[in-house]
């Protein structure tokens, strides 16, 4: 019981397709994968990871649940490969 109170503090994973601005101000896109406690946080944990992986200012994100997934840790954040 004590290991599971010491353990990673869980969410659930949230795919994200995320626009940044380029050197050339021209919309890009980058996918990433995100945990986060709630949806309505999805979001800005997505730019958040986003921006630490594009070359340009993050301008906004949409998300969703990765169906069929279990709990994921909060920390989580990985660039995807882009959604077909």
């Amino acid at each position: 019981m004590l290991a599971s109170a010491c353990g990673p503090e869980q969410g659930t994973p949230y795919r994200c397709n995320c626009t940044f601005v380029t050197d050339f101000d021209a919309d890009a896109k980058l996918d990433v994968e995100v945990c986060s406690k709630t949806e309505a946080r999805a979001e800005g944990v997505g730019r958040g990871c986003a921006q630490t992986h594009a070359p340009g200012p993050v301008s906004g994100c949409s998300c969703a649940s990765v169906p069929a997934r279990g709990p994921c840790e909060l920390s989580a954040c990985r660039v995807t490969p882009a959604a077909p």
